[in-house]
């Protein structure tokens, strides 16, 4: 175990009011590389509006982590057009699955926000709105782009907007990334600083000191379930209504691997 990683989807309030079901989904993997690991994240936020938002997200979060998965497999470096081949693969997909349903293509919206991370090679991608965050370095969080709304807060992007993506978004890096956060719009207020267009560092440096901490697989479910009754709380409910999703990781450090290997 090098990456240590939680992540959870919970049915906002708002949707169990009506007895809707959550349409937010989550796909994460990690995979063996060179004596290190790779990890893959991907999280995916259904449009409210569209009648099957819960099967578009969960397709587009597994499609994207079984396409990252097998490239890096077969030793195959995403470059910034693997992650453009990517959505447009997903917009098949979700076409595909609108066809097969005859019903208009809308109905089957999702944003997607994803992380491809290898030793020294990092790629993120997303359409829509939601945060990606990572660690700069310096204990410092920052998000990779600032979540994508239209014309009004409650209006976004998706996949299925447009084939040409005129709002996809993508970064390849060469570089190594220690820790890094996704999160759906249910969040983004409570993560986020929309004014100041900056990352609520406490919000982070609270949810990962724990997995920091965490030197055993053990531990880390503990932390995954209590991830899922914090996301339920009052605490957070009295805040949003949404939907929310929230994925976290954090790389084993040298400290702790050693701790590790004499349990």
């Amino acid at each position: 175990m090098i990456w240590k990683t939680i992540g959870q989807s919970v049915t906002g309030t708002s949707h169990e009011a009506i007895d809707k079901g959550c349409e937010d989904a989550i796909c994460f993997k990690t995979l063996p590389v060179n004596n290190d690991e790779a990890l893959i994240c991907f999280i995916s936020d259904g449009a409210g509006s569209a009648r099957y938002a819960h099967n578009a997200s969960q397709k587009a979060a597994t499609s994207a982590v079984q396409m990252a998965a097998y490239w890096i497999q077969r030793g195959v470096v995403p470059r910034e057009e693997h992650l453009l081949l990517l959505a447009e693969t997903l917009y098949d997909q979700l076409e595909q699955l609108a066809a097969d349903a005859e019903e208009p293509l809308d109905e089957f919206a999702c944003t997607l926000l994803g992380c491809i991370l290898l030793p020294g090679h990092t790629c993120f991608i997303q359409i829509g709105d939601g945060a990606i965050v990572r660690n700069d370095g310096t204990g410092y969080y920052t998000h990779i782009w600032l979540p994508h709304n239209g014309e009004y807060q409650n209006t976004t992007a998706f996949i299925t907007d447009n084939r040409n993506f005129p709002h996809l978004h993508t970064l390849v890096l060469e570089e190594d990334i220690a820790e890094v956060a996704l999160l759906t719009d249910g969040l983004q207020m409570l993560a986020l600083n929309m004014d100041t267009g900056t990352v609520h560092q406490p919000f982070f440096t609270n949810m990962l000191k724990w997995l920091q901490l965490a030197t055993a697989q053990e531990h880390i479910e503990v932390l995954d379930k209590k991830l899922a009754t914090y996301l339920r709380s009052e605490a957070i409910n009295n805040r949003t209504d949404d939907d929310k999703t929230l994925f976290l990781a954090t790389r084993l450090t040298q400290q702790h691997a050693g701790v590790q290997g004499t349990t």
